[in-house]
């Protein structure tokens, strides 16, 4: 009985913050003009639930909202970059297929209508794993575009999980839309960090070495 007591506290305890990070998305998209503040608060969500995932490190944690606004200024120019590179990049990919689609796809236009489902499955899952990276790797952003790249290469069912997860997601909101402004950005984000935090791909803090034990001597 005090084990489900517990499970119910932990899990509206869990909601409640997924409730807030999703506000403090809203409010501070808002902020920056929604422009230029969409990116650098989806990689604010991140940056807080990577420091969820990691736990406690020993130091004094600041406030939700004050550790959210402190991530959002420091991503601020790196994740417009990212978030800008990648728009480019879907506008590019569904433009082309709009026009293979009017034209009637046939013949080579057919082949090309493959290769761009393709890139756009490719562009997908390096947009799900893209954020947490970011978040992550103090690195600039398209070094970090090229993390997510490689990573979707190298580790194919990691980045494959990470998507699913996004796609799940999004399959949801669609079916219950009134979940949108409940929890929005911050459910994927929930889960794709737990992913990607326990498929070994992002390495946690270095943690103090023991120190050596010494034999006791021996008695006589």
């Amino acid at each position: 009985m005090l084990r489900l007591l517990g499970w119910h506290t932990r899990a509206g305890e869990v909601g409640l913050r997924l409730l807030l990070l999703n506000l403090l998305w809203l409010l501070y998209t808002l902020r920056g003009g929604i422009v230029l503040g969409l990116f650098p608060a989806t990689a604010a969500v991140h940056a807080v639930l990577r420091r969820d995932a990691m736990g406690h490190d020993g130091g004094t944690r600041p406030g939700l909202r004050a550790e959210f606004a402190a991530a959002w200024r420091s991503e601020l120019r790196s994740a417009n970059v990212i978030g800008y590179l990648l728009a480019v990049a879907w506008a590019v990919l569904l433009t082309e297929h709009r026009v293979l689609t009017d034209g009637g796809a046939q013949g080579l236009a057919a082949g090309v209508a493959a290769v761009l489902w393709f890139a756009a499955a490719f562009l997908f899952v390096v947009s799900a794993v893209v954020w947490m990276l970011a978040v992550h790797f103090d690195e600039g952003p398209l070094v970090t575009l090229r993390r997510a790249v490689l990573l979707a290469l190298a580790r194919p069912l990691t980045a494959l999980g990470a998507a699913a997860i996004l796609a799940v997601t999004l399959c949801v909101y669609y079916v219950v839309p009134g979940l949108i402004p409940v929890f929005g950005v911050a459910v994927p984000a929930m889960l794709t960090c737990a992913q990607l935090w326990r498929s070994g791909v992002l390495p946690g803090p270095a943690r103090p070495a023991r120190p050596a034990r010494v034999p006791a001597p021996l008695s006589h």
